[in-house]
């Protein structure tokens, strides 16, 4: 017998047990408390009882309850609620710097296209659960309608379809914007080396959140900027004290911030120091550009506001992408410029010229008529059980003295590991073992990160990543005991007199 549905779509166990995953995620069912007997959970929805207990049972597969006998179903005690968020130090004064010649990017995307590795370094999401064959339809359906056309460039600012559907989301980011206040972009990274380009000059210093996506050094070390490195709390992001306190002896050119799901940390920035920053940076003409591309993956709740919902709309650059969320391939992305608008639609004219038509065209037929919203709620639901995951099995797998982020969306994790590891050569340790991440100096031009790494959780939980997990907290066990030997035997030299 077929499983009764919701609507002809989600089985009622599972929208039962998924709303029930919600309110212990958000603590309205604490760890330890009994949820309802099975019967009174059944009369409670008003379904039948094998349907209550097949919701029950899903709970437990996900790890959120367990039964006792003779007692009933009880949330089940997290060992990574236990664990302390990340602490990192920094200089008490951030200064400029000159960012050095390596570049992380390369080999980080090369290890992704590695299947031979067990992908948790790269932060891209698991095809299966991205909408490929849905926008492929949309491509197809589309070529077929525009015959030879299809072909054609998508000339800049991009597709006006595309940026519609752009300025009706931007009522969920906080803001009101017009279509005409969009240009289509090679995904977010151009979209932030256009904002760079736009308002900065090389030589120019432009303040940046530390630890943040490796990326962007990337591009500043290629526009010839310096960086002045501002750390961020693992819960609230970027130290706008210590900002205050930098820009009071460094003239900075522009500042870069993630606010929204963070990578690779995964805050929220608050929304009163996201009024703060947007506020400091008015005050002094420091043109703000936010890089939004994770912030539609909220675990729970609503959407939030981007920076630009608390400031002069025109003196804040907002970027994002569709790579994250719907397609990394098809690199779609946008700017809106503000003020700067002319300006980068012209480095847009003479750098990329135009965009591919056919990948704007799908996105925004998914955006209208595919389901987007419909869609964000399935795979929402995917990276928080996944993140979840990931937490247990890192605390389960992993010595003690660990510290590990708490991400609010996306799907990335932040953690650190015992002082005495390294990261970089626990990568290298990793990498032979067949598995990839990511570490902690790829994110930091300064500070001590060198003790931590990002982990992907971005695929499925599956028998192999588990191993993975389970092999990683084996290096990092492993070494952190050499090097506490190699510091005994150190400190039980003798000294010469």
């Amino acid at each position: 017998m077929s499983s009764p549905k919701t609507n002809g779509r989600e089985p009622v166990y599972l929208k039962l047990a998924n709303a029930l995953e919600g309110m212990i995620a958000n603590r309205s069912l604490r760890p330890g408390e009994r949820v309802p007997s099975v019967r009174q959970f059944s009369r409670q929805q008003n379904v039948s009882v094998p349907t209550a207990l097949q919701a029950y049972a899903t709970l437990e597969t996900r790890g959120l309850i367990e039964a006792r006998p003779k007692s009933g179903f009880y949330v089940r005690a997290r060992l990574s609620d236990l664990i302390r968020e990340p602490r990192m130090t920094f200089p008490a004064t951030p200064r400029s710097i000159q960012l050095g010649v390596d570049d992380p990017v390369a080999s980080l995307l090369a290890d992704h296209a590695d299947k031979r590795l067990v992908p948790l370094g790269a932060a891209l999401p698991s095809a299966e659960l991205l909408p490929g064959v849905r926008l492929a339809r949309i491509v197809a359906a589309i070529g077929r309608r525009l015959g030879a056309e299809s072909v054609g460039y998508d000339v800049s600012p991009g597709h006006e379809s595309l940026r519609r559907e752009l300025s009706r989301r931007s009522l969920d980011w906080g803001c009101a914007l017009h279509a005409d206040d969009f240009i289509v972009t090679v995904g977010a990274t151009e979209a932030v080396s256009l904002a760079l380009r736009a308002v900065c000059k090389p030589g120019d210093t432009v303040a940046v959140e530390s630890p943040t996506y490796f990326g962007l050094a990337s591009m500043l070390r290629e526009l010839q900027l310096k960086a002045l490195p501002i750390p961020v709390h693992s819960a609230t992001g970027m130290d706008l004290d210590v900002m205050e306190r930098a820009l009071r002896k460094t003239r900075v050119a522009a500042c870069v911030v993630i606010a929204n799901f963070h990578n690779p940390i995964g805050f929220v920035m608050p929304d009163e120091n996201k009024r703060r920053l947007v506020e400091l940076c008015a005050r002094r003409d420091i043109p703000l550009i936010e890089d939004d591309t994770y912030a539609d993956l909220q675990h729970e709740g609503p959407r939030p506001r981007s920076l630009k919902a608390f400031g002069d709309a025109d003196s804040i650059v907002l970027c994002g992408s569709y790579s994250k969320k719907l397609a990394p391939g098809f690199r779609v992305g946008y700017i809106a410029a503000g003020r700067w608008q002319p300006r980068v639609k012209a480095l847009k004219q003479a750098s990329t010229l135009s965009g591919a038509l056919l990948p704007a065209l799908a996105v925004a037929e998914f955006l209208k008529n595919g389901g987007y919203d419909r869609y964000l709620r399935a795979i929402r639901q995917a990276y928080r059980q996944q993140v979840d995951k990931m937490r247990e099995a890192v605390v389960e797998s992993f010595p003690p003295g660990i510290g590990l982020s708490r991400p609010k969306g996306g799907f990335l994790l932040w953690c650190e590991l015992p002082s005495n590891v390294d990261a970089i050569q626990l990568a290298q340790q990793a990498r032979a073992a067949g598995i990839s991440i990511a570490p902690g100096p790829m994110f930091s031009p300064v500070g001590e990160v060198t003790n931590f790494i990002r982990i992907n959780c971005g695929y499925p939980w599956s028998p192999q990543i588990e191993r993975a997990v389970g092999v990683l907290g084996h290096l990092v066990a492993r070494m952190a005991g050499r090097n506490n030997e190699r510091a005994k035997r150190r400190n039980s030299e003798p000294t010469m007199s």
